[in-house]
């Protein structure tokens, strides 16, 4: 009675066990553990925009005329790191490819990210706030790599300019929501609120990762049929072979031929030392990827993406205080005219993979030209002018919500092609994708350091309508290489896999 008591309890905690171990590695809670960390990292950096013009002079004392250059050194630094830790891609993308599993950098990037958080909640030097920045962008360099990779593991090549669509929608509700909170939260309890809220988003993040079990692993608790019984194993598979079994599998040994036996060891001799030399061999492959025009071409319409929406990031809440006067709660508010047609990325992902990425991506930064150029005719305060910025940057959010899902679906495509031509230098995974994202952040870490640096430049030495005309020129000069190097057609019909 009691052990068949206790078997009962077993087999229901082994239940339990194995549905816990299906839910935490299912598609749909690993893709939003992913699209959690990707919008805790835009929150992130969005959450401190609208207050920063306000924080700087009353939290580190900072002059009300010096505002605007911290702005940009505070964002240049946040891009400086992103490029930092896009060169240190260089190992962590080729060793994602490489080890069986991408969740440990995951969570390395996530607690990076957490303990960079917690520095700038705390700091009330501008040297820490710096430094604090600074690693922050490290840590999402890190954790956007390894988070976009994940999605390739799930979604595949088909279907990976959906899956870039819903990490897009994550970004876009991130960006939403960071400024608005932020000013929100800042006007009602201060700074330390806002740090608050930092910590909890992340934080959750980082616990979300701890549970996920990412797909490679989900094979770690497999149904097994033996003898008609369904079992399932932890981590190996026993099984416990009859007297009948035992006797022929020893005698088929006892009895197998010497000549057999030395072909078949001489096959796995050489079998590993061609594997052994590929290990010793193997690099990187960055060196093939960026000679290859396609690639490039998706990279500076990252670049380009990136360039232009940092930019604003960095303009715009100083501009809208000095031009109309608002405080931080209407300075997040403004956010939303040009991020809520980022919502739109799913289907820009779906028509770049049915139709190809040249038309989507170089169609959405003409869009965004036009409405850029006439920025400059936004200068006083009044209800019109209002209404006039609003229109104006919700074209602009319109125009940009269809490029950054296409490029980087083209870009992994594109590296899917190089793998196939030189296979081993992708690694034994057999797929390019970490290599491909480390490109990815390298091209929008670049865009994030030099686009808030010249626009904020350009804005304090000469105007604000020179500096949205340097962002018009950009987005147009961007469809040159996209057009000229980057195909047309379904991803099925280009026939490669990642």
């Amino acid at each position: 009675m009691y052990e068949s008591g206790g078997s009962s309890w077993r087999q229901r905690w082994e239940s339990i066990s194995l549905w816990l171990h299906r839910f935490r590695s299912s598609p749909n809670f690993v893709l939003v553990t992913v699209c959690w960390a990707i919008f805790n990292d835009v929150f992130l950096f969005g959450t401190i925009i609208p207050v920063l013009p306000f924080a700087l002079p009353n939290r580190v004392d900072i002059s009300v005329d010096n505002v605007q250059i911290w702005i940009v050194v505070l964002l240049a630094t946040y891009g400086g790191a992103l490029i930092i830790g896009s060169h240190h891609q260089v190992i962590f993308g080729w060793a994602g490819d490489r080890m069986p599993r991408r969740r440990p950098i995951f969570l390395f990037g996530l607690a990076c990210l957490l303990g960079a958080t917690i520095l700038i909640s705390f700091g009330r030097h501008v040297a820490l706030l710096i430094i604090a920045r600074f690693l922050q962008g490290l840590a999402a360099a890190i954790t956007w790599t390894s988070g976009l990779a994940l999605l390739m593991d799930i979604f595949g090549k088909e279907r990976y300019g959906e899956a870039m669509g819903y990490g897009q929608t994550s970004v876009s509700i991130g960006t939403i929501l960071a400024p608005l909170l932020g000013g929100m939260v800042y006007a009602k309890g201060g700074f330390s609120a806002v740090s608050g809220m930092s910590i909890g988003v992340v934080g959750l993040a980082f616990t979300l990762g701890c549970i996920m079990i990412e797909p490679k692993a989900a094979g770690r608790f497999p149904e097994i049929t033996v003898n008609g019984n369904s079992e399932h194993s932890n981590g190996s598979v026993h099984r416990t072979m009859s007297r009948e079994e035992q006797s022929i599998r020893s005698s088929s040994f006892s009895n197998g031929s010497a000549v057999g036996e030395q072909s078949q060891s001489d096959e796995e001799t050489a079998l590993l030392g061609v594997n052994l030399h590929k290990k010793r061999t193997s690099k990187p492959a960055y060196h093939i990827l960026l000679r290859n025009g396609r690639i490039l071409a998706a990279m500076c319409g990252i670049f380009t993406y990136a360039f232009v929406i940092i930019s604003f990031e960095g303009l715009i809440p100083l501009f809208v205080k000095e031009t109309f006067h608002w405080d931080s709660t209407h300075t997040a508010l403004i956010f939303l005219s040009w991020i809520i047609p980022g919502l739109l990325a799913p289907i820009a992902g779906m028509a770049s993979d049915r139709l190809g990425s040249r038309w989507v991506a170089s169609g959405g930064f003409l869009v965004a030209v036009a409405p850029l150029i006439l920025m400059r005719l936004v200068t006083h305060d009044s209800t019109g002018q209002k209404a006039l910025l609003s229109s104006l940057l919700t074209l602009v959010g319109l125009g940009l919500a269809w490029v950054m899902p296409s490029c980087t679906s083209d870009l992994t495509s594109a590296a899917a092609a190089l793998k196939q031509q030189h296979p081993s230098s992708f690694g034994d995974s057999g797929n390019a994708s970490t290599q491909a994202f480390g490109l990815f952040v390298f091209a929008y870490s670049c865009g994030t350091c030099v686009g808030p640096t010249v626009a904020g430049i350009i804005k304090a030495k000469l105007s604000w309508g020179a500096a949205t005309a340097i962002l018009a020129a950009a987005c147009a000069g961007a469809t040159v290489p996209i057009i000229l190097k980057t195909p047309t057609g379904s991803r099925r019909s280009q026939g490669v896999a990642l």
